[in-house]
């Protein structure tokens, strides 16, 4: 019995299909924003904006055959910069002003629960990894490549609110 051997060129349409993909990096958004000074022990809400978020297509084609390839968006895993992790499998949930602001994110936050002023330039490194699903088909054949990973990064200042009792 023989089986049915791809053409050669397969590999190659694939792999420049793969390298026409646009991949965005994620476009971080949070509440309170990034922008300003964060506080230990106040929640703060991370999600990616939905324009970074959606599935990506390109193709390539020769000899009459054209493969089309997708990077799917999978999950982001945001390192607080605190040496902590937060693995989402999804965008994140933004924040609305209906919404207590003390709450933890339903599904994508973090609490911080030390300062970044012993970090250096007193500032914690957030970084947002999204990592995207690749497949390929084209030409009655289809397959999965290795997955794509694209980063954010951007420095926060947490801080610590102390309270003063007068008597």
């Amino acid at each position: 019995m023989t089986l049915f051997q791809p053409p050669v060129a397969l590999g190659v349409i694939t792999q420049r299909a793969v390298d026409n993909l646009t991949i965005p990096r994620p476009v971080i958004a949070a509440n309170p924003s990034l922008t300003t000074t964060q506080f230990v022990h106040v929640p703060v809400w991370w999600w990616v904006q939905p324009g970074s978020w959606q599935t990506q297509t390109a193709r390539a084609s020769a000899g009459g055959l054209t493969i089309e390839a997708k990077a799917a968006p999978r999950k982001i895993t945001w390192y607080a910069g605190d040496g902590s992790s937060v693995v989402c499998n999804g965008p994140g949930t933004p924040w609305t002003t209906s919404v207590n602001p003390l709450s933890a994110s339903p599904t994508c936050g973090h609490t911080y629960t030390k300062t970044s002023a012993d970090s250096p330039g007193g500032t914690f490194t957030l970084r947002a990894v999204a990592t995207w699903d690749v497949s390929w088909s084209g030409g009655g054949f289809s397959g999965t490549e290795p997955a794509i990973t694209t980063t954010t990064t951007v420095n926060v200042t947490v801080t610590e609110q102390r309270a003063v009792v007068v008597r």
